[in-house]
């Protein structure tokens, strides 16, 4: 039998990555492209087939021998159609990109979300490798997630599952970028972060890695707060504690409903702050969980970083594709 090889391209609002893999999950050839939002959704679908196409011309690889493509988007998506229904920061509207890609480079292509793509990354090579259930929680500019149960993907009636970041915490909490108030996300992502210091900043608390508190807008990046958290700027540690614990909170409610054998926390807010911020987060998960949940589930750091998407993109794609091809034997 010839070997497989999959491509994995992982959609984000700043940059398009994309990878060849291999049937061992090896990844031999990647690209990277700035996704440049403002040119509108056709133009960056055009970005993503020019990504994908250098991706397979450095791993040496024709063409003909990749058998599938994945690939996560942010946003609400039909998985079933490939169509992405809206992703506001691209401009996408009901953007058919399955068909797009399909019709560009000829392969057989499958669009996921991509916290999806990433927790299924993790739960197959990374952090929650080995584990029945896994729930990926990935913090950066929002709060994302994606479930596993019983080793499959779940992805809910209407394809919109795991959205962790919009659980209700407070009602009269503050307003989230969704247009609802006391979300998760609203208390505990990196955009949550930035307002609280601004805010802070601007009514003259003293901070001296943080600059520009005039800036009210400006996203402060999960780098420069971790300078700031390492320098013991009291200000910054307040703030990190706090979106910490909330975010154990939330945790600790998912993991009541959920009971998964793994959490795995990822996102660029977990991999800059590192092991201080995961103990404030396990320890508030602890406070607020029922002891026989909190001591089943193992809350551990992402482990693949970038490659988390554009691995667990091409292994889903490369699944789906086994699992259509079965389907369509066992009807004729």
């Amino acid at each position: 039998m010839a070997q497989e090889y999959t491509v994995g391209i992982d959609l984000g609002g700043t940059k398009i990555l994309a990878a060849v893999i291999d049937p061992a999950g090896q990844v031999l050839g990647r690209a990277k492209k700035k996704t440049r939002g403002e040119l509108g959704q056709w133009a960056i679908a055009e970005r993503i087939v020019r990504t994908a196409r250098e991706a397979i011309k450095l791993a040496g690889v024709d063409a003909e021998r990749i058998t599938a493509l994945g690939i996560g988007a942010p946003g609400p998506i039909d998985s079933t159609t490939g169509i992405i229904t809206e992703a506001p920061n691209l401009g996408f509207k009901n953007m058919n990109m399955k068909d797009y890609l399909e019709r560009a480079l000829g392969i057989t292509s499958f669009v996921m979300n991509d916290v999806n793509v990433g927790t299924w990354g993790e739960y197959k090579m990374g952090a929650g490798h080995g584990a029945s259930s896994c729930l990926g929680v990935f913090v950066g500019t929002g709060i994302g997630s994606g479930i596993v149960i019983d080793g499959k993907l779940y992805e809910g009636a209407g394809h919109v599952a795991g959205e962790i970041g919009h659980m209700c915490l407070n009602p009269e909490g503050p307003k989230c970028g969704c247009g609802r108030a006391g979300c998760l996300e609203a208390y505990a992502s990196r955009t949550a972060i930035t307002r609280e210091i601004w805010t802070a900043l601007n009514k003259g608390t003293k901070s001296s890695p943080i600059q520009n508190p005039g800036k009210k807008d400006g996203q402060i990046r999960s780098g420069r707060l971790k300078e700031a958290y390492d320098k013991g700027d009291k200000l910054v540690t307040r703030v990190i504690h706090h979106a910490a614990e909330y975010l154990g909170i939330g945790l600790a409610s998912a993991a009541s409903l959920l009971n998964p054998e793994t959490i795995v926390l990822g996102g660029g807010v977990m991999t800059a702050m590192g092991a201080p911020y995961l103990d404030i987060v396990r320890d508030a998960m602890k406070a607020h969980a029922f002891a026989s949940t909190f001591n089943s589930t193992r809350l551990v750091a992402a482990t693949l970083g970038d490659d988390a998407g554009v691995l667990g993109a091409a292994l889903l794609a490369r699944q789906y594709l086994h699992e259509f091809a079965a389907l369509e034997r066992s009807r004729s």
